[in-house]
């Protein structure tokens, strides 16, 4: 069985390695602006151009079965995964990991998109804030509406180089440890952290040091996931759907 595997997480690489260890046939996608992980694979890097790119894609390299294991907000790409799989009549799984749930010693703020969240930072408790972003890319619209009194650390895989008055850009790549977390959160004596609701464990050091510190989490909700397509939480329950197709 030949498998086009959508990437771009620690987890779908983890799918991708097992799945060459079980004899599979995969092309391992992914956006390509990161980082290429090292793979026995054909690995693709770039998109493909919408839904019918996709489409033609599958078509051109025969593709048998398509597996999305994208970022849980990566939702246009797993609706695009879904749009494809009807059209192709292709068997197509989507992996999403299982959300990071709220404990009782959790001080989680939510938000469902970035105009709401600006509007939460404008509380007065907030004004004079150090606040650490690890959510990636924030947009210029949004950082206009920045505060002078407050600091943004930014930590984003893609290296910034526009200098913005308060703003400090870091660039790097999880996994982080809890001793990496705690040590970037004294060094710049954060008072609270903004976060999307990631799941898994990789970059979950951060969750656990915000608790420790007792500060506020602003968690940014889930996209809702609307496919038609199966959806599995474990890697364990993807792999046995695929050995019965």
């Amino acid at each position: 069985m030949k498998i086009l595997l959508l990437g771009g997480t620690s987890d779908a690489i983890k799918l991708c390695q097992r799945l060459i260890i079980d004899g599979y046939e995969v092309i391992y996608s992914i956006k390509g602006l990161v980082r290429h992980p090292s793979l026995a694979c054909q690995i693709h890097s770039g998109g493909f151009g919408g839904i019918n790119g996709l489409l033609n894609y599958i078509q051109t390299n025969a593709i048998d079965c398509l597996v999305d294991a994208t970022h849980p907000y990566a939702v246009n790409m797993s609706h695009h995964a879904d749009m494809v799989a009807q059209k192709s009549h292709l068997p197509c799984l989507h992996y999403l990991r299982s959300a990071w749930e709220k404990r009782p010693d959790d001080q989680w703020i939510d938000f469902s998109s970035m105009q709401e969240l600006a509007s939460l930072l404008l509380s007065p408790i907030f004004l004079s804030s150090r606040l650490f972003f690890s959510m990636g890319q924030l947009s210029i619209d949004f950082l206009a509406q920045k505060q002078s009194h407050q600091l943004y650390l930014v930590r984003t895989a893609i290296e910034q180089t526009q200098p913005i008055d308060n703003v400090i850009w870091i660039k790097s790549i999880g996994p982080f440890t809890l001793s990496h977390e705690r040590q970037l959160f004294k060094d710049y004596a954060i008072d609270a952290l903004i976060s999307k609701n990631s799941g898994g464990e990789s970059v979950s050091a951060k969750i656990q040091v915000a608790r420790e510190m007792k500060i506020p989490v602003f968690m940014q909700k889930r996209p809702d996931l609307q496919t038609s397509q199966p959806i599995f939480n474990t890697l364990d329950g993807l792999v046995s759907e695929l050995l019965c197709l």
